[in-house]
Order: structure tokens, then C-alpha cells, then sequence
């Protein structure tokens, strides 16, 4: 450091200097070389002292010395400014560093080990479940699904058995992902219905809006576009994509509506046996060989029966709580 003149060095001592010469004088004072310039000041003004003239100093301080003591005062101030300043340097990146990671992993699963959720809707009912990021989930009968009470840091993972339809809040730097254990359903913010029950050889996926990939085993096996249906058939593991004409009926189910269109007898007896919690009997296999056309909001099943009954040869009869299925006569 450059050491300050001695006219600058005088007018510190007699308290007469500006700020900003005070500061530099101050600030070499504040060095090996400054403390003991001060010391040697100390030393020359106590033998400047004539003998006999000692009483003049009793109870008064040597002005150097005053002036020692209260740059001294100063110098372990700015000390101390500087260690303040190194150890904040230090810490307050680190404070925010660790808020930050307190706020995040209050709203993630920072670290990844997030518990899991696990809701199951039986048969004759209907749920809806909204994520803590605003995605919104439409559960359909005698499904389940499991989600962590934080989503990751990279990605919003869910795990799904049976049916459900997503409206996914976009978040281009945390993709959602639908779990099926077959396949992956990857989307950014879209619309689509997924069906993956656990006994049904295949898994359907109906995309409204916005675009999906959907993978197997990490390996990338279609991406759709709005208006596509893709279905996977986990035992030849082929996936095959078609455009049908009425997308949206697979979905309707989340409003209370059923449609059926040519969907073979097999079928419609499952989808009501999920929605009534009913099981069927079959009496005559013949029946079989039928299917339906139908757009229906009736809620009660025997209403839903009845407009079956309409339009095919088939006879549905309530006995002992179930509901057997036979040929009319």
C-alpha cells in the first residue's frame, strides 16, 4: 500500500484531514508498517516531555497517544468490518442457498424420496384428484392410482391401474408422466384419457390436445397428436395408432355419460359392472355375438339395460342382485 505523506499523516493526527484522506491514512495505519509509525510517534512524544513539566500531564493523555488509542479503536473496527464482510460473503450466499432449498423442497421432492399416495376408486364410482401443481385428474371406476405428495425436481410421476383423464398444468421443464407399467405416457400440459386395467391385454390412450410420447421399457415407441388413439398390446408389445371419429366419447365417462359405439356385449358388461358395482351372469353365450351403438346420461342401471334391451335381442334380468344376461323368447 503507498504510504501516505507526512503533511496528510499530521493533519489525521490533529484531526483536521478530510474523510477521504482520514480513510487512506487510516487504512495504512491498519498495516505492520502504519502501527508502528504510530508507536515510534508515541515514543518521541513521551521524550519530547521535560523533566519537571510531568505534573502538566497527570490525568491528561498524551495527544498522540489519544490520537493512537482512538485510530487503534478505528483500525479494529475496520477489522472486524472485514471479517464481518468475509464471513457474510460467505454465509449469506449460503442462507440463501439454504432457504432456497428449504422453499423448493417444501414444493418438491428435492431429493427425490417422497412418499406415495395411493387413492383407489371402486366400482360404481368416480373421483377427482388435483395434484399440487394444478393437474387435474379424473379417476374412473375400480381404478387406482399413486402419487407423491411432492412431485421431483425434473419430473411429476404418477403410477396408474385402470382408467383415468388428465388435464395437466404445462411445465416445459417437468414433463408429467403416466406410469402404466407397460408404458410411460410422457406429456408437457395436454389433455388425454389413458385405460390400462390390469386385466385387459391392452392399453388404450386418447389424446385431446397438446402432444404425448409414450415409451416401453425407456424405448421410444409413438408420439401423438391431437385427435390420436394409440393402442399397445402388452402381449405382442405392438403399438398401433388410429384417428376415430369420435375421440371424445372415450372420455365422457367423467361427465356421467355412456357411450357405446359397436363395442361388442363382452365389453359393455364390463364397463357397467365398474360403473354399478354389479356382477353379470351369463346365461347364454350366444349373446355374445352383439354389440351396441348408445349415447346415454341415465343414471340408474336398469335404465341403461332397458335402452339396451331396445336395440338388440338380448334380456337383462335382476335376480338375487345380479344380473343375468340370456336370449329374449
Amino acid at each position: 500500500m503507498k504510504i501516505p505523506d507526512k503533511h496528510t499523516i499530521d493533519k489525521v493526527l490533529r484531526d483536521t484531514a478530510s474523510k477521504e484522506e482520514a480513510k487512506d491514512v487510516i487504512r495504512w495505519f491498519a498495516t505492520s508498517e502504519g502501527r508502528t509509525y504510530l508507536e515510534n510517534l508515541i515514543t518521541e512524544d513521551e521524550k519530547n516531555i521535560l523533566p519537571g513539566t510531568e505534573e502538566h500531564y497527570i490525568d491528561v493523555q498524551i495527544p498522540s497517544e489519544d490520537m493512537y488509542d482512538r485510530i487503534m479503536s478505528m483500525v479494529r473496527w475496520q477489522r472486524r468490518r472485514r471479517t464481518l464482510f468475509r464471513v457474510a460473503a460467505i454465509l449469506i450466499p449460503l442462507i440463501l442457498l439454504v432457504g432456497q432449498f428449504w422453499y423448493l423442497d417444501r414444493n418438491i421432492d428435492l431429493l427425490g424420496n417422497s412418499d406415495l399416495e395411493e387413492v383407489y376408486v371402486p366400482k360404481g364410482e368416480r373421483t377427482l384428484i388435483v395434484f399440487q401443481d394444478g393437474t387435474k385428474a379424473y379417476i374412473n371406476s375400480e381404478s387406482r392410482i399413486k402419487y407423491p405428495r411432492k412431485f421431483g425436481l425434473s419430473e411429476r410421476k404418477v403410477y396408474l391401474e385402470g382408467e383415468a383423464f388428465f388435464e395437466v398444468s404445462p411445465n416445459r421443464k417437468r414433463s408429467f408422466i403416466v406410469s402404466l407399467g407397460d408404458l410411460d405416457v410422457k406429456v408437457l400440459g395436454t389433455t388425454f384419457d389413458v385405460r390400462a386395467y390390469p386385466e385387459d391385454s391392452e392399453i388404450y390412450v386418447m389424446l385431446e390436445t397438446g402432444r404425448v410420447s409414450i415409451s416401453s421399457f425407456s424405448r421410444q415407441i409413438a408420439h401423438l397428436k391431437p385427435g390420436d388413439q394409440a393402442i399397445y398390446n402388452r402381449k405382442t408389445n405392438t403399438c398401433k395408432i388410429n384417428r376415430p371419429e369420435n375421440l371424445t366419447n372415450n372420455s365422457v365417462w367423467r361427465k356421467n355419460q355412456i357411450v357405446f359405439e359397436n363395442t361388442p356385449l363382452k365389453e359393455v358388461i364390463e364397463i357397467l359392472s365398474r360403473w354399478y358395482d354389479v356382477e353379470f351372469v351369463i346365461d347364454d353365450p350366444s349373446t355374445y355375438h352383439y354389440s351396441y351403438t348408445l349415447t346415454s346420461s341415465k343414471k340408474q342401471i336398469h335404465q341403461i339395460l332397458e335402452e339396451l334391451e331396445k336395440i338388440s335381442p338380448v334380456r337383462f334380468t335382476d335376480q338375487d342382485g345380479k344380473i343375468r344376461v340370456s336370449m329374449k323368447k
